[in-house]
């Protein structure tokens, strides 16, 4: 029913109540009704008009004497009528909408110097778990870095998340050095709200046992660690994560690279 209509009617009511028992408008005649309503066994006052032999109220006072709200709803144009609540004839209060709050950009590297201070936070919170276990720490070595890193980049060329390189051989096939165990990590940038990647890289794999047993393991001497840009399997943009971990007494002289070729 449309507010205009709805007021109308109303208004007619108002006229033929207070000023006679018979009207004309655009032709229609109404007359005040003289029969009585009875709801649920007991007669109900209301106003009632006799238009084309049909009986016409108000459908505030249906709703007063059954028990059923009515209102008119101002902000969708149209009265409502609510079966299950009491009548009160009053719109309801609208609920307050609360805009959730801004969320913090994604703390991400955003150079080279950035990504380095990343891998050596990666390294300094790695070996801070080491040292709640009592455990030496893991010291930095150079080509196991530059092996970690095209770990990194091969995962993150072929959008592929495995300890699998490229060219279908495993990890530690990219040194001379087969003794070696792996870490890796894919992380998206909208999962890093309130944390740095290197506080979520270590903290996702320190929850992991079988991860946290390569960073806590005391037959591992040695770290490096690789960060590459690159999206996930749903295209969104992430950073691929690898730690390599060299066993004790062992030693890399070369880096395999030819899997990016």
């Amino acid at each position: 029913m449309k507010r205009g209509s709805f007021a109308a009617g109303f208004l007619t009511c108002l006229l033929l109540a207070g000023v006679t028992t018979t009207a004309y408008a655009a032709g229609i005649v109404a007359e005040r009704s003289h029969h009585r309503i009875v709801v649920d066994g007991k007669e109900a006052q209301m106003e009632a008009y006799v238009i084309n032999g049909s009986n016409y109220v108000r459908l505030r006072d249906i709703g007063k004497a059954v028990g059923f709200e009515v209102y008119w709803d101002s902000e969708n144009g149209c009265v409502q009528v609510e079966s299950g609540k009491p009548y009160t004839g009053e719109e309801p209060a609208k609920a307050e909408v609360i805009k959730p709050a801004p969320q913090p950009e994604p703390t991400v590297p955003t150079n080279d110097a950035d990504v380095d201070a990343m891998k050596r936070d990666i390294v300094d919170r790695t070996n801070a778990l080491r040292r709640e276990k009592g455990v030496a720490a893991l010291c930095v070595n150079d080509r196991l870095m530059q092996a970690a890193q095209v770990c990194a980049d091969e995962m993150a060329a072929h959008t592929v998340y495995s300890h699998t390189r490229p060219n279908g051989g495993k990890f530690n096939t990219v040194t001379d050095c087969p003794y070696m165990a792996e870490n890796i990590h894919r992380i998206a940038d909208w999962v890093l709200s309130d944390q740095t990647l290197a506080e979520r890289a270590v903290a996702d794999w320190s929850a992991s046992a079988t991860h946290n047993k390569n960073m806590v393991n005391p037959k591992l001497s040695e770290i490096g660690v690789g960060l590459a840009r690159g999206v996930n399997d749903t295209g969104d943009p992430c950073w691929y994560c690898v730690q390599l971990f060299l066993y004790d007494g062992c030693s890399v002289t070369r880096v395999d690279t030819t899997a990016m070729k």
